[in-house]
């Protein structure tokens, strides 16, 4: 009995499956950080402000909001691999899409479909780990998938930030141009391609895995009521909330509130991911110690205050408080998600993800879309407040919920 909890560990770390989902996650994750560093500076050298900006982030998010539940549905009837492999595909086909045209009124359908298929696939991602790993190996590797996905991001965001000026000497037009973005963000699409390979042929192996499992989840646990699954998602709305309100900005805040370039924009947004990414993997030893739900409340929390010191007007005062604000919030994102998982029957994971998927979205789309009409008429002041205090909210939600806590 002493050697058990060694004999799960090595069973998760060894399996060629989950380094293989972990592999996916960090070529998506690249293709997300060019994408979040360069589209809204694509859209400025469309001739849009900051509230067109604001209106693509709430369509993108949107789509999680109508698409959230039917796709979580689906994924518990179809299974969460072959989801996965649709979505990525149309998120790298969309891309392209997107890219062929410049009216605002015929981008903005088109990224709606794009950001259907980013939420399809963050969401089936989730319970595809879950369903090839222990339940108290949870908080530990949904850290280290989200780490994946956002630490890579410091090399996204550098290499997007710096890819603009890289080929604009090549099409001869200045790095700011349409035409240089638009290149440049055509690595979104080929890095996206990149991401299915991990997945392909991996369908046998990943039964094979959820058969050689040391614990294996009851199907014929009863469900649990859907108002009780939207109330295990709900943190998830108040958290899109909080981030929808600066993070989708956090380019134009850098760039506008500093006087920073394109590059070294990026190469703050690439520190912020990597601190994003540390603090998902300090997760799963915090939950051990302190618990999931102590340790996604107080973590939540301490993002507000980080993220008021943002507004000192010193750069480096400011960029260090949002490194903080965004290792925090690495922390508790993959603690959430373990305390949804261990709190809802395995026939209804896909369901809980969705909805949480979903409530984010909301909430991202929501606080996005005013953000950027509150930053056209008062500048940042006012949505770093708001975010803060969604943050706050957010964190009390945990001891709110009936979660099930084991305490790991």
């Amino acid at each position: 009995m002493v050697s058990e909890p060694k004999r799960v560990s090595m069973f998760a770390s060894l399996s060629p499956v989950v380094l293989r989902i972990l592999a996916h996650s960090l070529l998506f994750g690249l293709a997300a950080s060019v994408s979040d560093v360069l589209f809204n500076f694509y859209l400025l050298s469309l001739g849009y402000g900051n509230e067109a900006a604001g209106q693509m982030n709430s369509i993108f998010r949107g789509a999680g909001v109508i698409f959230g539940i039917p796709m979580g549905m689906l994924i518990d009837k179809q299974g969460a691999r072959k989801v996965l492999m649709f979505a990525i595909t149309a998120y790298a086909i969309g891309w392209i899409v997107v890219l062929g045209w410049e009216d605002i009124s015929i981008i903005a359908p088109i990224y709606f479909l794009v950001g259907a298929a980013n939420i399809a696939t963050y969401t089936a991602i989730i319970p595809l780990l879950s369903s090839v790993i222990e339940p108290q190996q949870r908080a530990t590797f949904f850290g280290i998938n989200a780490g994946a996905v956002v630490a890579v991001g410091f090399i996204g965001s550098l290499f997007g930030g710096s890819l603009p000026s890289l080929v604009a000497p090549l099409l001869n037009v200045a790095a700011t141009d349409v035409l240089a973005y638009r290149v440049a963000l055509l690595s979104v699409s080929l890095i996206s391609f990149l991401a299915i390979l991990p997945l392909l042929g991996i369908g046998q192996a990943v039964t094979n895995q959820q058969n050689a499992r040391v614990t294996v989840d009851d199907p014929t646990d009863p469900k649990l009521p859907f108002m009780s699954l939207v109330l295990f998602a709900s943190q998830g709305f108040l958290l899109g909330l909080g981030g929808g309100m600066v993070v989708p900005f956090q380019n134009l805040f850098f760039r506008q509130q500093f006087g920073l370039p394109d590059a070294q924009v990026g190469l703050i947004l690439a520190i912020s991911a990597f601190a994003m990414g540390f603090g998902s993997l300090i997760g799963g030893p915090l939950s051990k110690k302190f618990g999931l739900r102590h340790a996604a409340a107080w973590t939540r929390f301490l993002a507000a205050p980080t993220l008021l010191l943002m507004l000192v007007p010193n750069l480096y005062v400011s960029a260090a408080a949002y490194y903080v604000s965004r290792l925090v919030i690495g922390v508790t994102f993959p603690l959430a998600d373990a305390l949804v998982m261990q709190s809802v029957p395995a026939h209804q994971r896909g369901t809980a993800t969705s909805l949480t998927s979903m409530l984010w979205s909301l909430g991202w789309a929501a606080s996005a879309l005013v953000s950027g009409y509150i930053q056209s008429a008062s500048g940042f002041y006012w949505v770093m407040i708001a975010s803060a205090v969604a943050y706050v909210v957010s964190a009390l939600s945990f001891y709110v919920i009936p979660f099930k806590d084991t305490g790991k």
